[in-house]
Formats: structure tokens, sequence, C-alpha cells
């Protein structure tokens, strides 16, 4: 599939501003959000319907992005009938997290927008983002389904895709993103590497 129509959004960032050009050119009636508490409470002051994947902050605070059904919703394959099946059969099971039934729920992700917080030499690793780097890993690894950006230049790059493209991706630039972003995930990985 060349080309994929953004409109289910994951977002996970830590710098919300990374985000205002994006939402720039977004429609808040078409545009469906999923993230982080955090994330969710600023797309909400900037007109947008945004739902918390956050079940709670588990482990003293080190289990909170990762959601099986997000995940699921990132790695679906739409290419597969049996992805998509599935997706339906699992529905909204994320009780504490949404309100009533979202048949959207049930859709794939169509972009990850996520950014690293910097680890913290004088606590590392308990400093370490576990979540936001699996998330970004999912979307590599699905790239030919799912858009990804990172950091601030490539939300700039994916801004400029999607007015380009009138808000879709096409898989050249999906592809891209995610050879961009196996770098940086290679680049993390040295730095907190070198931090033990």
């Amino acid at each position: 599939m060349d080309k994929i129509k953004v409109k289910n959004i994951f977002a996970a960032i830590n710098n919300k501003s990374f985000l205002d050009s994006l939402l720039a050119i977004l429609d808040p009636e078409s545009a469906n959000f999923w993230g982080t508490e955090g994330t969710v409470k600023y797309l909400k002051s900037k007109g947008f319907a945004a739902q918390s994947v956050v079940l709670g902050f588990d482990f003293d605070g080190r289990l909170k992005s990762i959601s099986r059904e997000i995940f699921a919703r990132i790695l679906a394959d739409r290419s597969k009938k049996s992805h998509l099946e599935e997706l339906r059969k699992q529905g909204p099971t994320l009780s504490r997290a949404t309100t009533g039934s979202d048949p959207v729920f049930t859709e794939p992700i169509d972009l990850v927008t996520v950014d690293l917080y910097a680890p913290d030499k004088n606590n590392f690793p308990e400093s370490m983002d576990i979540g936001g780097q699996a998330l970004i890993r999912a979307a590599i690894k699905n790239y030919k389904n799912v858009a990804l950006a990172f950091d601030k230049e490539s939300i700039g790059a994916l801004v400029d895709h999607l007015k380009t493209n009138q808000g879709s991706t096409l898989l050249r630039f999906r592809k891209n993103q995610a050879k961009k972003a196996s770098r940086f995930i290679a680049e993390r990985c040295k730095l907190e590497a070198d931090l033990f």
C-alpha cells in the first residue's frame, strides 16, 4: 500500500511544541489521537480529540506507554486481511482509557509521533526511555503501513510531506523516516551504553 491517509495517530511527546506544526495542518474533526497523559492533555488544549493509553504508572512509573492494543494497531499489516480482522475482533479493550464504544480503535495506527526524554547520567539506567523506544521500533518494523516522526527534524519532514500529499504518506517517505529512526535508536543505544 503506497499511499496512506493519516487519521489515526499515536503521540507521546516530551517537548509538546514539536507537535504544533503538525497540529496546524490536521483537521480536528478527522484526526483521532491516542497517547500518553501529558500529550493527550496538550492535544485537547489545542482542540483535538485524544484518549490516554496510560492505565497507571505501574512499577513506580516504569510501565506507562506499553499497551498491547496500541502495539497491535501499530504492527498490523494492512495488506493482510487476517490482521485487520484480528483488530476488529480485539475491539476497544482499554476500558479504563476509553469511554464507551470506539469503532476507530479497531483500525490500524497511521502515524506514530514520539520523542524520547534524555537519559539522566546521575540516575541511569532508571532514566531510560523504554516505552518510547519500543514505539519507535514497532513503527520501524511496520514502515510499510505506519509513518513515523521521532524528533523536531523528522516532524518537520512529516509536515512538509503531508502538505505535499494532501494529508497522506507515501511508502518511500515512510521507509526513509524508518531508516533515519533506526540510526537514531542505534545512537541512543550507544549513548546509553556509555552511561554505564
